[in-house]
């Protein structure tokens, strides 16, 4: 079987929906087909080193209250925490890239960060930084102006997110035919007005940019300051970070409920994986860019085992959580 037809074998196997979130559908024909081979494909050129970006918080309601309201309370007295879905995909991602000599650094933030670091610590053989942000905007913009400036950044050449929420899109954000055939369902401020907030949203389309800190201003910066840097998506979703390779039209007619219209995220990638988990989607990511460099033996130590006693081990260990349940 030659590398491209195994990779796309590795493909049809993430692009299934068992949790009916609805972005790849049960025909699998969503967005995103055929982009695993070709992101894979971007690591076969010169790698000096990958940033990989993860954790998406969870907001909870604090005991004994019930309602929407909660989720506006900020981070202090925060109730929540990072979701499994990421952080076990990210550490098989950067495992196998260290493998194959790529400098590999970790990004998230501070209200994921003991689950980011947890799974780096259970799953990851070789050294690798951990950078974490601030949430709050004034100290994330002095803390990623120092790690902009690091020598991690200076050699960076690719940038993976994966199942990491990025903001919303805004009027302006899209193009005139999106704009005129849009509903607006749920989404109504003046009479005949359609408003797209641009926030970071979970999905139910409630806003958690309170409980996150503004990694995508980061990935901008980054290719700002070095335009040949490559941004590769993974999500499940349609909110996380490179969903924005994809028309907003058609995201928001596969993403169900009432507030579509401002979930899927405006930041756009050169290639994004759509699963029906973001893990596999990393997963799929590592097995495909071990495929392409003839180095499938990175993979062995990551079997169905180890990963159950990563997950185990961040839920024990840092208190992950389901993102659903």
């Amino acid at each position: 079987m030659s590398k491209q037809r195994l990779i796309s074998e590795i493909e049809l196997l993430i692009r299934r929906d068992p949790a009916r979130r609805g972005l790849i559908g049960a025909d699998g024909n969503g967005p995103g087909e055929g982009e695993l081979g070709a992101a894979s494909e971007l690591f076969l050129g010169a790698a000096f080193g990958a940033c990989l970006i993860t954790g998406f918080f969870i907001p909870a309601m604090p005991p004994g209250e019930s309602g929407s309201g909660s989720l506006d309370s900020g981070v202090e007295g925060k109730f929540g925490n990072a979701e499994t879905d990421g952080p076990p995909g990210t550490v098989v991602l950067a495992d196998v890239l260290a493998g194959l000599g790529i400098p590999v650094t970790v990004i998230t933030d501070e209200l994921c960060e003991s689950v980011v670091r947890s799974a780096c610590s259970a799953g990851i053989d070789h050294e690798v930084n951990i950078f974490v942000s601030p949430i709050e905007q004034r100290a994330a913009a002095t803390w990623r102006a120092d790690i902009l400036s690091q020598d991690e950044f200076q050699n960076l050449s690719h940038i993976v997110a994966i199942e990491r929420v990025g903001p919303g899109h805004t009027i302006a954000s899209l193009d005139s035919g999106e704009l005129s055939a849009a509903s607006f369902s749920g989404m109504q401020g003046e009479p005949n007005t359609p408003v797209l907030p641009g926030h970071c949203c979970n999905m139910r389309g409630e806003n958690i940019d309170p409980f996150s800190a503004d990694l995508h201003v980061l990935v901008e910066a980054a290719r700002l300051q070095k335009p040949t840097v490559t941004l590769i998506g993974v999500g499940d979703g349609g909110n996380e970070i490179g969903m924005g390779r994809f028309p907003w039209s058609e995201l928001r007619t596969r993403i169900p409920g009432p507030n579509a219209d401002r979930i899927p995220c405006r930041i756009a990638a050169d290639r994004t994986i759509v699963a029906g988990v973001s893990n596999w989607g990393a997963y799929a990511l590592a097995a495909a860019i071990a495929v392409q460099h003839d180095r499938i033996e990175l993979l062995e130590r990551h079997t169905v085992q180890s990963q159950q006693r990563l997950i185990e081990r961040i839920v024990s260990e840092a208190g992950a959580v389901d993102g659903v349940t």
